[in-house]
């Protein structure tokens, strides 16, 4: 167990042994690891919109207020995972703020 892991139990009041038990099942692990992926995968789903606009510098039908809203939606996951500690959901948020607000920006420059 890592230093943090053994820290968010213990900060957590998280049942040591039902934590143990619940990673020892193969599906739970597997799932953890399908998350961590996902969470780097997941917001590269936007990445095509973004170099769409900066490669024809053209944002035609892309809507700021709806990428603002979001970027919104969000950072309130962000602040969420921060708060929990969830590394999965701090990752995956930050990456799609930072194609959410590369999409926004070509759309306010094009």
């Amino acid at each position: 167990m890592s230093l943090s892991l053994h820290h968010f139990i213990h900060t957590h009041n998280v049942d040591t042994e039902k934590f143990e038990r619940l990673h020892k099942k193969k599906y739970v692990r597997f799932i953890d690891a399908l998350v961590l992926i996902v969470a780097f995968v997941g917001p590269m789903t936007t990445a095509p919109q973004a170099f769409r606009i900066f490669l024809t510098h053209n944002a035609e039908g892309v809507s700021i207020t709806t990428w603002f809203l979001y970027s919104l939606v969000q950072a309130v996951w962000l602040a969420y995972g921060i708060a929990h500690r969830n590394k999965p959901i701090i990752i995956s948020n930050i990456l799609w703020i930072f194609w959410q607000v590369l999409v926004m920006i070509g759309a306010i420059i094009y």
